[in-house]
């Protein structure tokens, strides 16, 4: 039989997360890379439902990425032979450890994949066995099928969801998704006009809810709140009619920082515009971003010298700044949630150091 034709794993991830929307208890082992490789996993080595292949959990730990590069069929089914033989390893660096046999076993397929209908195993077999025993159902193997987009992709989707899903989880789902249950675990921004904006639980959302609340009020003497979006480009707070008294255009449909904010002052030279990306994992005000922001403002003929450009930050030694440090914009600055009262600047020109 042959084997299913492979999409990207960045594209199964973006199903993964559009057939598990938000209000699915699991929802979170479900969509995460971890499960979007181990799918990739199943279909590239055809261990779908009436095919006979089957997966076991060091089939993905052990996977690598030169080895998801040969996608021709007679390189996945020699891996696939290859696999079953003690001591194979495919060449390259491993995507996961052995620690991580657990987490995939347990939380990716047992509680997760298994139990939502998406995976099945074969009978009589202990979970904790190392032999071969899941295989992926074949009506979800379908929701993967590259030539599958559009309506005809969502109304896939749809039909799986009322299979397996269950009313109750299908309603939260709908109720979440229409923004009509209150939540205890919103993260609630006081902005400086007074009203609140509510944002997605997660990291990112209390470092933008810091920059709205405590950057501004420690950087900027009369500050108002232009723009707030967070992951997934959902627009949170949009002040079109301030915006447009200084000449600025925000289009949703550009690229756009996560937070725009700017200083009123009493006269054209003390107003600042400050734009500010949000970083837990990546996302950084690069110089690339700068410049399409600069032009932004050049657009609206406000001068580039009273622009700012910025990335916010948990902490100088989260991951987010460790790794992201390197791209950032010269002339640009970075906060942190942790230390409010601080600014770490890059600074552009030459710096005299006796003043």
């Amino acid at each position: 039989m042959s084997l299913p034709t492979l999409i990207p794993l960045a594209d199964i991830q973006e199903r993964l997360q559009a057939i598990f929307p938000e209000g699915l208890a699991t929802r979170g082992a479900l969509v995460r890379e971890m499960a979007a490789k181990t799918v990739f996993v199943f279909l590239y080595g055809g261990m779908v439902e009436g095919t006979q292949r089957l997966l076991r959990p060091s089939h993905i730990y052990f996977f690598t990425e030169d080895q998801a590069k040969l996608s021709s069929e007679e390189c996945r089914l020699n891996w696939l032979i290859n696999s079953m033989k003690k001591g194979f390893r495919p060449s390259g660096i491993r995507w996961y450890a052995d620690n991580t046999r657990e987490p995939i076993r347990d939380e990716t397929l047992r509680y997760g994949l298994v139990d939502i209908g998406a995976v099945s195993k074969i009978a009589g077999v202990a979970t904790t066995s190392s032999n071969p025993i899941y295989f992926l159902r074949s009506d979800f193997a379908a929701l993967f099928d590259p030539t599958l987009s559009g309506v005809d992709l969502e109304g896939a989707i749809e039909a799986w969801q009322k299979r397996h899903l269950s009313s109750a989880a299908r309603a939260r789902m709908f109720m979440l998704a229409a923004g009509k249950v209150k939540r205890a675990d919103e993260v609630k921004v006081a902005c400086p006009d007074g009203t609140v904006a509510k944002l997605e639980p997660g990291p990112s959302s209390q470092i933008t809810k810091g920059v709205v609340e405590d950057f501004a009020e420690n950087f900027l003497p009369a500050p108002a709140l232009l723009w707030m979006s967070e992951s997934g480009n959902k627009v949170r707070y949009h002040d079109d009619e301030t915006a447009k008294k200084i000449g600025l255009n925000i289009d949703p449909s550009r690229v756009l920082p996560d937070v725009i904010l700017v200083n009123v002052g009493e006269s054209g030279e003390d107003t600042r515009l400050v734009f500010i990306e949000v970083v837990n994992s990546d996302g950084a005000m690069t110089q690339q971003r700068k410049e399409v922001f600069l032009e932004m403002a050049r657009s609206a003929g406000f001068p580039e010298d009273q622009c700012l450009f910025g990335t916010a930050f948990e902490d100088r030694v989260h991951k987010g700044f460790t790794k992201t440090w390197p791209q950032l914009a010269w002339g640009s600055f970075a906060w942190f949630r942790s230390e409010p009262e601080r600014i770490m600047w890059m600074f552009e020109h030459k710096f005299d150091i006796t003043k």
